[in-house]
């Protein structure tokens, strides 16, 4: 008796094939703008983490110096300026932690961070005042409460449950600093809320 074998080889066929690529395109296509707003929210909660991280930086090498030590933002290159030639900003990406200038000495640098703006998408950044200066004791010199808001005008609004996660950095006289929502639905005694 003569025995046929068919052969194992198999696979998809063209229709097939289209199918699954035309599924698959219809899901990215659904699933790209909350991947586009999750990576805006992201950037956004990053730059909030450095700035936070850069005041605390000032602050605790005020205390350890027993000497003021000023936080300031710019949006001046890093890589062309120095700590005494920079231009403050109030809405500036850049930061520097330094020693302000006296009659003596001009400003000199503690540590740095530069923010690529193509990085950070349309993330704006509005703070109360270009500096802010801690003491020897790690008190903020500005009376009352300061800070840094930081939005995404170019993703929509910060409106509770909306679109944007929206950050604000909070400075007070005390010296204590807080990375905290402004999101107004957030309950009262919420730890996130500012």
């Amino acid at each position: 008796m003569l025995l046929i074998r068919r052969s194992l080889c198999t696979g998809f066929s063209i229709i097939e094939l289209s199918v699954a690529l035309t599924i698959a395109c219809v899901l990215l296509a659904l699933g790209a703008p909350s991947v586009s707003g999750y990576l805006q929210n992201a950037r956004l909660g990053a730059l909030a983490q450095s700035l936070y991280g850069g005041l605390q930086t000032a602050r605790t090498e005020a205390v350890k110096r027993n000497q003021s030590v000023e936080f300031a933002l710019t949006n001046s290159s890093l890589e062309t300026t120095t700590a005494d030639t920079v231009v403050l900003d109030p809405t500036g990406r850049n930061w520097w932690v330094r020693l302000p200038s006296s009659a003596s000495a001009p400003a000199s640098g503690i540590e740095s961070k530069s923010t690529n703006a193509n990085d950070l998408g349309g993330v704006a950044v509005s703070a109360s005042g270009p500096s802010f200066i801690f003491n020897g004791l790690g008190a903020a010199s500005a009376p009352g409460t300061t800070g840094i808001a930081l939005t995404n005008p170019a993703l929509g609004a910060c409106a509770p449950g909306g679109p944007v996660r929206c950050w604000n950095v909070v400075v007070a006289p005390g010296g204590q600093i807080r990375l905290c929502s402004p999101d107004t639905s957030l309950p009262a005694g919420d730890s996130r809320a500012c």
